[in-house]
């Protein structure tokens, strides 16, 4: 693949649309191979000097910090975080493992920090031990949205007496020569952070059809707000949410997992690499997926086997897969999205890495989802 190839001329088309659409009001993508960039182009009104917010694309970022750790006997997959942090083991939580929250398994997805306690390490982990189990750890998936990150991320203060946004910065990042990914933007640096705003509009029949119940648009507004006060709020944005909001511009994205796929700095034992880029750990029902399989390791998603699972629409022709990135990456491939668009992934068959980086949540997520397919697809496939 050259930046004048045949799939990326598709895949500016494609994004061109959405920006004139109004959808996607500034787009960044990236393509990268063999540790170089082949391809990062701005769309909209973004320029490469911009940053957006990963939203949960941020996750694998922090995942990685762990992986060093598992390497160095820090901590261990069957670790119990409360051999680490006693007072977690509070309301039937003691035996939850390290592995378990890396998987979105513990049984904690919904898990909230107090809006006060998210700049407060000590009043965060009082919340954090104050949570009550949604269902046995072990026993299911559901995605944990923020609060398995959290729990990482004083695990990592524990082993290593290092503030998590420290941690990232001096154990992986800064190793990395990304300057440009950052979790915890301090409030006088967020000049170059393009805001996220809602775009489009809720397809409320089509999703009362699938849903088989009434959708309050209200209810769906105010989590729109939520999640994007995750990008757009000073305070929360300097405060860096470890699996929410990173921000990062798409060439230094992929050139983080060009990292993953080659190891050229030994930042990882290769094994505990190996296992996080290629182990499929939880295959348990996805229930956002169609009950597609959730495919997960120890901190990424990776694309497995097609098992077929498509999510069949009311009033639209076609079903849309529900397998990751596209549909088109190898069995082997890996990685993960965010909200409002944001993906991010490595195919270890082509060597190939992308990012695509958006500041438009659209509100039509069955679209949006019908919009990535295309795009991705296109570049998983092209040569």
């Amino acid at each position: 693949m050259t930046s004048t190839s045949p799939s990326l001329t598709a895949v500016r088309t494609r994004i061109q649309a959405a920006v004139d659409d109004g959808v996607w009001p500034a787009v960044q993508f990236a393509v990268a191979r063999h540790n170089e960039i082949l391809a990062f182009e701005s769309f909209g009104d973004a320029k490469e000097s911009d940053r957006f917010c990963l939203f949960s694309a941020t996750k694998p970022i922090m995942a990685s910090l762990v992986w060093q750790l598992l390497g160095e006997g820090l901590l261990g997959l069957e670790t119990r975080v409360a051999e680490v942090w006693p007072e977690f083991a509070a309301h039937g939580k003691d035996a939850i493992t390290v592995e378990q929250v890396l998987l979105h398994t513990c049984g904690l997805p919904q898990g909230v920090i107090d809006r006060a306690a998210v700049v407060d390490r000590e009043a965060r982990a009082a919340c954090m031990a104050d949570w009550k189990l949604d269902w046995e750890p072990g026993s299911r998936y559901e995605y944990h949205a923020f609060s398995a990150h959290w729990v990482l991320a004083e695990l990592v203060h524990r082993v290593t007496g290092q503030d998590y946004r420290e941690a990232l910065r001096g154990r992986v990042l800064d190793p990395l020569g990304l300057m440009r990914l950052e979790l915890g933007v301090p409030e006088g640096r967020q000049g170059d952070l393009k805001k996220v705003t809602a775009t489009g509009k809720h397809p409320i029949d089509t999703l009362e059809a699938l849903l088989g119940r009434p959708v309050d648009e209200a209810v769906l507004e105010a989590n729109e707000a939520n999640v994007q006060a995750v990008a757009n709020d000073p305070e929360l944005v300097a405060a860096g949410v470890p699996g929410a909001n990173a921000f990062a511009d798409a060439a230094s994205v992929a050139l983080f997992y060009q990292e993953l796929l080659w190891n050229s700095t030994e930042l990882w034992r290769p094994d505990v690499l190996a296992d996080a880029t290629g182990r499929i750990r939880n295959d348990f029902p996805d229930p956002v997926r169609a009950g597609a399989r959730a495919n997960r390791s120890i901190g990424l998603i990776i694309s497995g086997p097609d098992d077929g699972t498509e999510l069949r629409i009311p009033s639209r022709e076609a079903a849309l897969p529900m397998r990751p990135f596209g549909g088109c990456t190898s069995e082997r491939g890996f990685g993960h999205g965010g909200a409002g668009g944001q993906s991010a992934w490595a195919d270890p068959e082509t060597g190939l890495s992308f990012c695509l980086l958006t500041s438009g949540m659209d509100r039509d997520v069955l679209a949006d989802h019908e919009r990535h397919i295309a795009i991705e697809s296109s570049v998983a496939q092209g040569e």
